[in-house]
């Protein structure tokens, strides 16, 4: 799992990373992540994501677009991802749930 996260860690340096892309991710996964549950599997990959030094975002086609979930808190990430995969009544799309992107070198931001 921790190849699939660097390999994350360097597309990011291009676009930021969708979560339909880190579902894809976790299908092609030759180990199970932990968990009971797909759900439970899947917050153990993103939160191996957010250890890495991601960041969750809002979609940039959101209004306001690419803004910081729950200020950076791990743990309040994780529910809020929770909270919204459970409300979903159809497949992610890149336009639900969050997006990840690597903080920004000096804070600099993209145009």
């Amino acid at each position: 799992m921790k190849e699939e996260v660097s390999g994350f860690w360097e597309y990011a340096t291009i676009d930021d990373v969708t979560f339909p892309s880190v579902l894809d991710a976790l299908r092609e996964l030759t180990e199970t992540p932990p968990g009971q549950d797909d759900t439970e599997r899947m917050l153990h990959f993103v939160g191996l994501m957010l250890d890495q030094g991601f960041i969750a975002v809002s979609s940039p086609y959101a209004d306001p677009p690419g803004e910081p979930w729950c200020d950076g808190d791990r743990d309040a990430v994780l529910r809020r991802i929770r909270q919204e995969w459970e409300a979903l009544d159809h497949e992610p799309t890149f336009l639900d749930l969050c997006w990840f992107h690597r903080p920004r070198e000096n804070g600099a931001k993209r145009a």
